[in-house]
């Protein structure tokens, strides 16, 4: 008796069972859905690469950036390195400034401007900073003050001189300890002043610097 030999199936294949897999092999339906992602974006974050149009056509932030290098690329540099060696010294060093200590620093500036019929925010925006551009400042004088501690003391010998020298033209409106204390700090900043420039001249001098670009 002959044994029927079973009809050997055929195996479905997978896109026939899952219909939605042969339309991912199908990139060309994902075609506008990527570029209309990518108009999107380019609309919501067209700042990061044109700056203005002018009659329609645009002025790219590349160029707008290559502008201010040739303007001001020099100085801002420069500006970042002692930035930067100064956080390193005092690293080394170990010496830190408090949150409380640059609130300090920015609550006696903002009264001084007051007194003035300044404001802080306005005075600002004048010289094109902005507030934490403010706060990086205070917090480097400060550690500058901390480092050249002992190189910008003022003797009471001094802010006396001062003051004998220069009476006609300091207030009249102010007690003694109040005056004695503004020229001393007046004194000291100017010490601080002088100072940090050799000093950070011999930072750079000391340092391994490598510029990549020139201006």
């Amino acid at each position: 008796m002959a044994v029927k030999k079973a009809a050997k199936k055929t195996p479905k294949s997978i896109s026939s069972d899952y219909p939605f897999t042969n339309k991912l092999r199908k990139p060309k339906i994902f075609i506008p859905l990527i570029i209309i992602v990518l108009i999107t974006l380019g609309f919501a974050f067209k700042g990061l690469f044109v700056a203005a149009l002018v009659n329609g056509q645009p002025i790219s932030r590349l160029t707008l950036i290559a502008e201010l290098e040739k303007q001001g690329g020099k100085q801002a540099l420069t500006s970042l390195v002692n930035q930067t060696l100064i956080l390193q010294e005092a690293n080394k060093k170990n010496i830190e400034v408090s949150r409380e200590e640059i609130d300090k620093s920015e609550k006696e500036i903002e009264n001084s401007l007051k007194k003035q019929g300044q404001n802080l925010d306005t005075a600002l925006a004048m010289q094109g900073m902005t507030r934490q551009d403010f706060l990086m400042q205070l917090k480097l004088r400060n550690l500058v003050e901390k480092l050249l501690a002992d190189q910008i003391k003022v003797t009471d010998k001094e802010v006396a001189e001062y003051i004998e020298k220069n009476k006609e033209s300091l207030p009249t409106n102010l007690k003694e300890p109040e005056i004695k204390k503004g020229v001393m700090e007046q004194l000291k900043q100017q010490k601080l002043g002088a100072k940090s420039q050799e000093w950070l001249a011999n930072l750079a001098k000391n340092a391994k610097i490598n510029y990549f670009v020139n201006y």
